[in-house]
């Protein structure tokens, strides 16, 4: 899964809470944090990740 895809979960998320700011409110974060998320404008983290019932991994590989 990426970034984007999480974006996207998140969208729905929203639509389906009726707003972002809704949304943002039943999980105590900031209408601003989901909206910067939405955008891209900040990574997903942990807050937003967890209220979506998903877990954030960060993965390293060498390059070929």
């Amino acid at each position: 899964m990426t970034a984007d895809d999480v974006r996207a979960m998140l969208r729905r998320a929203c639509k389906d809470a009726g707003s972002q700011a809704a949304w943002a409110d039943l999980h105590n974060l900031s209408a601003a944090y989901v909206s910067d998320v939405i955008n891209g404008r900040r990574d997903p983290a942990d807050a937003i990740c967890s209220a979506l019932g998903i877990e954030s991994e960060l993965t390293f590989r060498k390059s070929k």
